[in-house]
């Protein structure tokens, strides 16, 4: 399992217009065994995202398993 970061960038309505919002979120991928496959599920399951995102790190995960 892989554990990666993502930070989309969001439009927030202010009373003077629009600003952008950084927005950091985490995703946990399973059956992968390297980052660049874990990267690859990640832009394929945001690909219709309301928002622009980046892929900010992936590493492997700490977590043991999910129930």
């Amino acid at each position: 399992m892989f554990e990666v970061n993502v930070i989309f960038i969001e439009e927030i309505a202010t009373k003077n217009g629009y600003k952008e919002k950084k927005v950091r979120r985490s995703y946990l991928v399973t059956d992968c065994d390297t980052v660049s496959v874990a990267e690859s599920k990640i832009y394929e399951y945001l690909k219709d995202s309301a928002f622009p995102f980046e892929v900010k790190l992936a590493k492997e995960s700490k977590i043991v398993g999910v129930v």
